[in-house]
C-alpha cells in the first residue's frame, strides 16, 4: 500500500483482517478461533453463549469453532453445574501456550495498524 493512498474504514478493516489471517496461517489458527482463545484467556470458565454473544456470532457458529479448540487440545469444555444443558469453556495448558503466541501476533499487527493509521480517512 503506498504512502500516498487514502482508505475507507471497510478498506481499513479488510486489510487489518487479511493481515491477521497471514499471520495467524503458521500456527493454524483462524481469526475467530483467535478471537475465542483470547477471550477466553480474559475471562475463564464461561458458559459458551456468553462467549457467542461477546463476538458477535451465533452460537452454532461458536460450537463448531469450539469443537474445533477442542480438538486441538487447547480448549476444554464441561457440563455446567449450574444449568446441565450449558457448555462451559475454559483453556488447556496448551491453549495458554498458543494464547501467548496469538498476543504476540496481535502486538505485530497493531503496530502495522499504526502505520496505516496515517492513510485513513472515512468516507
Amino acid at each position: 500500500m503506498s504512502g500516498d493512498r487514502h482508505v475507507t474504514f471497510l478498506e481499513l478493516v479488510l486489510l487489518l483482517h487479511g493481515e491477521f489471517r497471514k499471520r495467524l496461517e503458521p500456527i493454524c489458527v483462524t481469526p475467530l478461533q483467535a478471537g475465542v482463545l483470547l477471550y477466553l484467556h480474559r475471562c475463564a470458565d464461561v458458559r459458551l453463549a456468553e462467549a457467542a454473544s461477546h463476538l458477535r456470532v451465533r452460537p452454532p457458529t461458536m460450537a463448531d469453532v469450539v469443537q474445533d479448540l477442542v480438538r486441538k487440545r487447547w480448549v476444554i469444555k464441561r457440563r455446567s453445574e449450574e444449568d446441565r444443558r450449558g457448555v462451559r469453556l475454559r483453556l488447556s495448558r496448551r491453549g495458554k501456550a498458543i494464547t501467548r503466541s496469538i498476543q504476540h501476533h496481535v502486538r505485530q499487527i497493531e503496530a502495522h495498524a499504526e502505520t496505516m493509521r496515517e492513510t485513513f480517512v472515512t468516507v
